[in-house]
């Protein structure tokens, strides 16, 4: 065979080849078709793709010193399988009791058996769950949920905290008013599932984003102090309530916040007075009374500075303006600047407002921060009210002297003297630590300021304050007491109580001020409602 043909031969057997190839490839392509399908036809009818939500976690709050105010904590869902359910009413009783359900109620739902499983609660705590499981009652059923939101320190702190609703979003306080700070993102992911052998495979499609933790520059410590000293003088003088607020005035940061009574935010199923939800300290209106003339005399020395030298006849122990009429509480004769505030002469400060500039009392309120919101602090608050000083009668002036007239809050009031210790000027208050700083400004001379704290220090020393007094400290503070507006007039029974006061422990001075709304029994002015709570909590802060 030559060359020629045998290159023929060759061309011949590889068209062959290639021809065979050709052949088969459609009956392969029909063969896997067919076999893919029947695997997707398997898999669908043997498993399944399902979306599920992964949870996210709402940030932590925590007092200056880590110690835990909110967090999030696991929470179960209880329910009951009616398949495996036995109905024994003993296990009813049992249910009803460890979940607080009503039991006629449970029994009706369990006896309409329209669903195959009922679910009883599904912000159940680990402990509750715990007890649950001992129970081991046939067809409970007990699975995990979800976060449910704790509050270690309950009621001292749930004003200030605040709550979350459902959705784990805040609702009031620090909850509240940091929400886009502390909330939480859930992700999702998708599980293919196997009908005979369970999950196949877990894809997550979004990643769960947890909330900001934040401290704040609250002490538990000091928080459960003032509580507690607030709780005791409520239930001795009978009061409708009280409040108070403790400040470090080398940093100005709130130290404490609280008010009695209060709630207990793991338990909101007893929570039957939405009252209770209010922050007082920091929204409740009221008259400050003879707190507000050591501001009214800052305010009259800043052009008259040789008012301090004064000296006024207060006698016969009241004065008439308009048809009105304000009394001392007895005749004190002459009195001098310095001893108009000490011994809370209300004849002394009429006469020693009479005639100046009612603006000028004004402007120094509404600079020293009465009258405006407190934004710094984050939480809610009150503007409160500074009247309109073109339309003051002169009873309405003097009486801004003595602290009617003008509505204030008991942050916003204490605020206002961390003012005077700062020898005049004025520092915004802190409650979040590290917390964007506020601008400075000076309000008051240094020498202004100087000469109020030296007066506040005789009103504690030989004053009405004197129940202030704490062994071997100096305290500086004032006394009020104003009598409550209700029904379009000053009753003379009804009283609110009031103290604001500073005394130095160590290297740290403490600023408290203290507030008793209607004390019935034991006392109804500042002097003997307010002012020993004072001492109370500075004797008991040297003790730790």
């Amino acid at each position: 065979m030559n060359a020629n043909e045998n290159n023929k031969y060759r061309e011949l057997t590889l068209w062959i080849v290639i021809f065979l190839i050709l052949l088969a490839l459609p009956t392969k392509l029909v063969f896997f078709q067919k076999n893919d399908f029947s695997l997707g036809k398997e898999f669908s009818q043997k498993a399944s793709i399902r979306q599920s939500s992964i949870t996210s976690k709402r940030g932590v709050i925590f007092d200056r010193n880590n110690y835990v105010l909110a967090e999030d904590i696991p929470s179960y869902e209880i329910g009951i399988s009616l398949k495996g359910f036995s109905f024994d009413p003993l296990h009813m009783n049992l249910i009803s009791t460890n979940l607080d359900l009503d039991i006629d109620r449970l029994k009706k739902r369990l006896a309409r058996k329209k669903t195959k499983y009922l679910v009883l609660n599904q912000k159940v705590s680990k402990q509750k769950k715990e007890q649950i499981q001992s129970l081991e009652i046939p067809g409970v059923v007990i699975s995990k949920r979800t976060f449910k939101r704790n509050y270690p320190q309950g009621e001292i702190f749930s004003q200030l905290i605040g709550l979350t609703n459902y959705k784990n979003e805040g609702v009031n306080g620090i909850e509240f008013a940091l929400d886009e700070t502390l909330k939480a993102e859930d992700g999702y992911q998708e599980k293919i599932l196997s009908r005979k052998s369970g999950v196949i495979q877990n894809k997550i499609i979004k990643e769960p984003i947890n909330g900001s933790s934040i401290n704040l520059t609250v002490d538990s410590k000091l928080q459960f102090i003032l509580f507690d000293k607030l709780k005791k003088a409520v239930e001795f003088h009978n009061a409708e309530s009280a409040s108070g607020i403790m400040i470090d005035l080398g940093s100005n940061e709130i130290l404490a916040m609280t008010n009695f009574p209060s709630f207990d935010p793991n338990n909101r199923k007893k929570l039957n007075n939405m009252e209770l939800l209010k922050n007082n300290s920091a929204i409740e209106l009221f008259e400050p009374g003879s707190t507000v003339k050591p501001l009214a005399l800052s305010a009259l020395l800043k052009n008259n500075p040789e008012l301090i030298d004064s000296a006024v006849n207060t006698s016969p122990g009241w004065i008439e303006f308009e048809g009105y009429k304000t009394e001392d509480a007895r005749n004190y004769g002459t009195l001098s600047t310095e001893e108009i505030i000490s011994k809370s002469s209300n004849v002394g400060m009429v006469k020693l407002c009479a005639d100046f500039d009612p603006n000028q009392i004004l402007r120094t309120y509404y600079s020293l921060g009465l009258g405006k919101y407190m934004n710094e602090i984050f939480i809610s608050t009150r503007e409160g009210y500074l009247p309109e000083y073109k339309n003051l009668s002169l009873r309405e002036k003097v009486s801004l002297c003595y602290g009617y007239g003008l509505q204030t809050t008991l942050v916003q009031l204490t605020s206002a003297y961390s003012t005077i210790f700062s020898e005049g000027v004025y520092r915004p208050l802190k409650l979040i630590k590290n917390s964007s700083q506020f601008e400075e400004e000076r309000i008051l001379s240094k020498e202004n300021a100087k000469q109020i704290k030296k007066i506040l220090y005789k009103a504690i020393k030989n004053g009405t304050g004197f129940r202030a007094k704490v062994n071997d400290h100096d305290v500086f503070g004032k006394t009020g007491t104003a009598r409550i507006f209700k029904n379009q007039k000053y009753n003379d029974d009804l009283h609110n109580a009031l103290f604001i006061g500073m005394t130095q422990i160590e290297d740290k001075e403490y600023l408290v001020g203290l507030f008793v709304k209607n004390p019935k029994i034991n006392g109804e002015g500042g002097g003997d409602v307010a002012a020993p709570i004072f001492s109370e909590i500075i004797e008991t802060i040297q003790k730790l």
